[in-house]
């Protein structure tokens, strides 16, 4: 048995079940929308795991794509004030028993992983292992922010962990993407303010996303300098005219870069933003433990869902 644990209109878990189910391996999805039955039993014999009834055996291949396992009745704890309380609580549960699945199980993805995503810590990793990084500062102080300006302009600004995302009863405010820092910006700001994230704008080539699966890499060009709206970063996506994207190939020494920096972060799967600036340097930008796959896998004629799906197969 393959388990899936995943979003319910995940795209990609969808078309890996549809694998799954053609090479017939049993498969079972738990999806993070619905509240699930689980009982986590430690004793001196024995410690074991069970879901919807379901008790998940040290040889089941796990999964975890874009989910968590979900233990709460949120509708009816919505109602009542211990509503944060309980999640704080739900989510030392749900750690422990990945945990426990890791320490066994063949589990690849990691919930952990997704909600400790820390880009700062990321670079570092990838500096030591040899690629190379933008310069960077994180900084709550206007002095600061204006020297590192002087010495790197253009420089950029993005958000360092959580897109904005907050509302009142007039007003929403969410986030832009990547932006191009001003001067007229930064006379604006106060002395003091709330720590911001900021890089030099590095001038690219092409930018680059590769997926990596255990020790398996997918990679996209992706020409995002031909348009005015994702020159900076294509994720400030153009949904009427899209970038052209292309499969691409890194060079052995920067594969071998790419996998060491996933061991030492301790990811066995996610997606990796990358530029090929216009001296033909490779430049680390972040990482996304969980990873978008389904435009990679279609444009590239990767189909990923496919090997994926028979890495969850039980062992020949």
């Amino acid at each position: 048995m393959a388990i899936i644990i995943s979003e319910n209109r995940d795209t990609t878990t969808n078309k890996v079940i549809d694998w799954c189910l053609k090479n017939n391996t049993d498969v079972r999805r738990i999806n993070s929308n619905l509240c699930a039955r689980l009982s986590f039993e430690i004793s001196d014999e024995d410690d074991s795991v069970c879901i919807n009834k379901q008790k998940i055996s040290a040889n089941e291949k796990i999964w975890n794509r874009r989910g968590k396992i979900n233990t709460l009745p949120k509708e009816e704890l919505l109602k009542t004030p211990f509503y944060n309380y309980l999640k704080r609580e739900e989510d030392s549960l749900v750690k422990s028993v990945e945990f426990h699945f890791k320490s066994r199980n063949s589990y690849t993805g990691s919930y952990i992983k997704e909600v400790e995503n820390y880009k700062i810590a990321h670079l570092v990793s990838a500096k030591k292992v040899g690629l190379k990084i933008p310069r960077t500062i994180v900084t709550n102080y206007k002095e600061e922010l204006v020297n590192f300006y002087q010495k790197n302009k253009p420089i950029i600004s993005k958000d360092l962990r959580y897109s904005v995302n907050i509302s009142d009863e007039n007003t929403k405010y969410t986030s832009i993407g990547t932006f191009e820092v001003t001067e007229t910006m930064l006379d604006h700001l106060d002395t003091y303010f709330a720590p911001c994230y900021v890089q030099e704008l590095i001038a690219k080539k092409v930018e680059i996303r590769v997926f990596i699966f255990k020790k398996k890499m997918f990679s996209m060009a992706i020409f995002s300098q031909n348009d005015t709206q994702t020159k900076i970063d294509y994720r400030n996506y153009n949904i009427e005219k899209p970038n052209r994207v292309s499969p691409f190939k890194f060079p052995e020494n920067v594969e071998k870069q790419l996998l060491k920096f996933m061991n030492i972060s301790n990811l066995d799967t996610g997606s990796i933003d990358l530029i090929l600036t216009k001296k033909n340097e490779f430049v680390f930008l972040e990482v996304n433990p969980q990873g978008q796959i389904d435009w990679l896998s279609k444009y590239c004629n990767y189909y990923i869902e496919k090997y994926i799906a028979e890495e969850l197969a039980y062992e020949k």
